[in-house]
């Protein structure tokens, strides 16, 4: 391991001082078994990249290539970055599991953007075997730049990927994370992000593949004015487990945050999502809200929602709200008794509800595809596959 990666409180620690995780423990709840498959991470060996035609960088999460050399986008081997990209998080809980991913890490770099990057910077995933990749990301003070980390079909081995985010005065990065692999793989991300005055963090996700697609965000808004921004949308079928925990501590003035996810469950999926919000003392003129909702198409299916505030301070606005439920009766006798079939209703309101997010400007490069590949699971479900 190249202790000069990481942060100076995890060269003291190492995974043999904690206890195995369990789903006893909040940030590991409702995995159930699922859990056992995290113990004690077996890694595989490099093997040949696979050059991909609409990436920056593919890698194999051991190795990568460059396949476009921008003059204002450094890239740095793993092993050649001389300090952490993050000294000390602030309040980030360390486990069993992302202590042996720091130990374990199997290759990776660093990304510096040094002037504006209008065009999504695109890195493709691949893995043949299980694998810890590495990826630092640091946005220079008042530059504006865009990532696409994508996990398709390429991943066909777990991978546990150590994603690192430094936002520098004034800078703005807008991120989408996009797990679509039809592996029955696990994808376990682990996500943290320093956040500096004035500078905007906006991530977006879509968990549509693998047998478990799990993010942990830890975001420390430590500027005055700085924000953080997450929307997502994830679709279960079969046994799939959907898992986001967001934690996001305010700890400048004047921040703010917003999230918002939705989902939708058939079969014997479930998803799990845990958000917390954390307003330090002298955190004044703090905005922040989340929202999660779930649509549960099956008896099986199920869905844990826990939204949570932790406010220390007086002049804030915050806000939380969830739901979990099949779609209302009602409706479906309203669309229904207009000589729409039960398919056709089931589609129009699953898209009605995914559109709120996925309509937004944003999500304008993979919108078609997200909306097929959501249309495709319902008709999985819908045809009992």
């Amino acid at each position: 391991m190249n202790t000069n990666l990481f942060e100076k409180k995890l060269e003291s620690m190492s995974s043999s001082d904690f206890s195995q995780i369990s789903a006893k423990d909040e940030d590991w709840k409702y995995l159930g078994k699922k859990i056992f498959e995290l113990h004690d991470i077996k890694i595989g060996s490099d093997k040949e990249i696979q050059k991909s035609d609409n990436s920056d960088i593919d890698f194999n999460s051991f190795s990568y290539i460059i396949n476009s050399d921008q003059k204002d986008v450094k890239i740095t081997n793993i092993n050649d970055i001389s300090e952490p990209l993050i000294d000390n998080s602030i309040k980030r809980p360390f486990d069993s599991f992302n202590i042996e991913q720091f130990e374990k890490v199997t290759g990776g770099f660093r990304i510096d953007f040094q002037d504006d990057i209008d065009e999504y910077y695109r890195i493709n995933f691949q893995s043949d075997q299980n694998a810890i990749p590495y990826v630092g990301v640091n946005v220079e003070k008042n530059k504006t730049a865009k990532l696409y980390l994508n996990l398709n079909n390429s991943v066909k081995a777990n991978v546990y990927p150590i994603i690192e985010l430094s936002l520098k005065e004034n800078s703005n990065l807008e991120i989408i994370l996009s797990v679509t692999s039809l592996e029955d793989v696990n994808i376990a991300n682990s996500i943290y992000a320093k956040v500096l005055k004035d500078a905007n963090l906006k991530i977006h996700t879509i968990s549509m593949g693998g047998e478990l697609s799990r993010s942990r965000m830890d975001i420390d808004l430590v500027g005055d004015g700085s924000g953080f921004y997450l929307d997502g949308v994830y679709f279960g079928e079969d046994s799939q487990i959907h898992d986001s925990r967001v934690f996001v501590n305010h700890l400048g003035k004047n921040t703010n945050s917003n999230m918002i996810t939705k989902g939708v469950l058939g079969d014997r999926s479930s998803s799990i999502f845990t958000g917390t919000i954390h307003i330090a003392e002298g955190a004044i003129k703090t905005e922040s809200h989340q929202e999660n909702r779930n649509i549960l198409l099956s008896e099986e299916a199920t869905a844990q929602s826990v939204p949570n505030l932790e406010i220390l301070c007086d002049d804030v606005i915050c806000s939380h709200g969830s739901s979990v439920g099949p779609i209302e009766q009602e409706i479906y006798h309203y669309v229904m008794s207009r000589g729409i079939s039960k398919v056709d209703a089931d589609k129009m309101l699953i898209k009605g509800f995914f559109n709120e997010i996925i309509n937004d400007s944003s999500w304008k490069i993979v919108h078609d595809s997200v909306a097929d590949i959501i249309d495709s699971k319902y008709m999985n479900i819908s045809r009992g596959k």
